[in-house]
């Protein structure tokens, strides 16, 4: 997912009073002060005319993330709000999956929603088009909706989405193989390449099927198209390293994220030699020019819990049944619906007239959109010089 002033980190308020819901889970603030001596070394900062150069030459898309900056930059400058434009929206068509992953939110979503027929379904697109031109269809699993290749057609050459992303645990492709010439690009789960019978961690029932129906992927897409997501856990490090190694291979798009637990990071990782040395190899290959999501600030911050200011309304979620989610999803607050509202702009004037302003997060959910949200509007020169070089 692609991308003013300087970085503006900003402290979170009362972090010592705020307590541990699990053993090893805890607010950012408590994060070990020491991996801030595992910054790489700084780099030459470019002009704005490289910068701008480089956009022009490698962004098609550079006209959409100006007309952001600058909307954004009036929102949080001159109207002094955090509730900024949408640049991307993730849309929950179902909340059913197939397969039981530790770490999933959805399989009990604090929320529920039922999902919407077909025709109600494309209106929803329909109304998210009219507000971004990018859209991020997941779940649950999507390819468990039996429309789901009626439903990316739509937004793809009906609704005329410029991207359309679809996340999937790849069991299902080959019986949904229609949504292959939809979307723009493919997000397939995978967090280990080797199945261990002994770790159902590792999902050994699943894990031939989607290694074949990747392959299907990859013959139809193209390897550029399809990203490889894997959730790092202390159990999979060494498997999250072979899928790095892997995806170099098949040219595959690698991601990564940690794990969380009722949406907290798992401090353990940052006190594992071993899950350090995988960051720094993420790192490594992506300053070396791998194709791995985000840059090496996002990922730094993402994968070793750097604080940040979050502005979950550049992202926002939809689920089922077009019920927006203000500020963001994990804090459970729903400000409107857009069948019945109409606009994802309505219901965020709604949902701050509700609850009020973004606050600063106690609990950082550390989600690549998260992060880049902060890296978008605090330090979007930065963030740009990152991605052309």
């Amino acid at each position: 997912m692609p991308w003013l002033a300087r970085l503006n980190s900003q402290s979170t308020p009362n972090k010592k009073h705020i307590m541990e819901r699990r053993a090893d889970f805890v607010p950012v603030g408590a994060l070990d002060k020491r991996a801030e001596s595992m910054r790489a070394p700084a780099k030459r900062m470019r002009s704005k005319r490289e910068l701008l150069r480089g956009l022009v030459a490698q962004a098609p898309f550079v006209a959409k993330n100006f007309r952001l900056y600058f909307r954004n930059g009036w929102r949080r400058h001159i109207l002094r709000t955090k509730v900024v434009a949408p640049y991307a929206v993730t849309f929950y068509v179902t909340h059913k999956c197939n397969l039981a992953c530790s770490y999933c939110t959805q399989k009990e979503p604090d929320v529920f929603s039922d999902e919407l027929g077909t025709a109600e379904t494309i209106e929803l697109l329909r109304r998210i088009r009219k507000e971004s031109d990018s859209i991020v269809i997941t779940g649950g699993e999507p390819t468990l909706r039996s429309d789901i290749e009626e439903i990316v057609a739509a937004a793809r050459f009906a609704c005329k989405f410029r991207s359309v992303l679809l996340i999937t645990n790849g069991t299902l492709l080959d019986r949904q193989a229609g949504i292959l010439g939809g979307v723009t690009g493919l997000v397939v789960s995978l967090d280990a390449l080797a199945a261990d019978p002994t770790n159902p961690l590792s999902k050994p029932a699943a894990l031939p099927k989607v290694v074949e129906n990747l392959a299907l992927a990859k013959e139809r897409l193209g390897a550029p198209r399809i990203t490889i997501s894997t959730v790092i856990e202390e159990w999979n490090i060494g498997e999250v390293e072979r899928l790095l190694d892997w995806c170099g291979e098949q040219g595959f798009v690698f991601a990564a994220q940690s794990a969380q637990m009722e949406k907290m990071p798992n401090l353990a990782l940052l006190r594992n030699a071993r899950y350090q040395a995988l960051v720094d190899k993420i790192i490594e290959r992506r300053r070396a020019g791998q194709a791995i999501n985000g840059t090496p600030k996002t990922i730094e911050t993402l994968l070793r819990f750097r604080e940040f200011q979050c502005y979950p309304t550049m992202f926002p979620r939809v689920y089922p049944n077009g019920d927006v989610f203000y500020p963001c999803e994990p804090l459970r607050k729903i400000a409107g619906n857009l069948l019945r509202d109409g606009s994802l702009r309505k219901i965020f004037a709604r949902g701050k007239k509700m609850y009020g302003d973004i606050p600063p997060c106690q609990g950082i959910c550390y989600l690549f959109g998260n992060v880049l949200s902060h890296y978008y509007v605090n330090d979007f020169w930065g963030l740009a010089g990152d991605f052309i070089q």
